[in-house]
């Protein structure tokens, strides 16, 4: 796959809110205002982390042709998002973010099960708002 930044990602013309609706301009301006916060402040590992999970949301949560049941099946605890992110980490660093990459996991699949209903663009920044949220132990 051609390496994209989030933002390519997010304003791509097929991307949608999970309602089929597109993207609100709202989140778009939103998520950019956060791009300094999103890299400024962490290490280089945990910028990969973030925006490699933001891409995952955008790849598999907003495109209307995924099915969010397999969106959920790449949450379990072993797999694709794990395997994605794991594989991102230096083996000598892999106990030190091993639980990071759990709980982001876990906190995904715990908004994937949220009513079709609460899926509005409050929602939507809650996916990407939470990689940013959990630090590294």
């Amino acid at each position: 796959m051609p390496r994209h930044t989030n933002a390519a990602l997010i304003t791509r013309e097929n991307a949608a809110a999970p309602s089929g609706a597109a993207v609100p301009c709202s989140f778009l301006a939103w998520y950019l205002g956060l791009i300094p916060h999103w890299i400024g402040t962490r290490s280089r590992l945990e910028c990969r982390l973030l925006l490699r999970t933001h891409q995952w949301i955008v790849e598999r949560v907003l495109d209307p042709e995924v099915d969010l049941a397999d969106a959920a099946a790449d949450l379990r605890q072993d797999g694709e998002l794990t395997r994605i992110l794991a594989a991102l980490v230096p083996p000598d660093d892999r106990c030190r973010w091993n639980h990071f990459i759990q709980v982001v996991v876990a906190n995904l699949r715990h908004a994937l099960l949220a009513p079709v209903t609460r899926r509005n663009e409050a929602w939507l920044r809650w996916l990407f708002l939470i990689p940013y949220s959990i630090r590294p132990s």
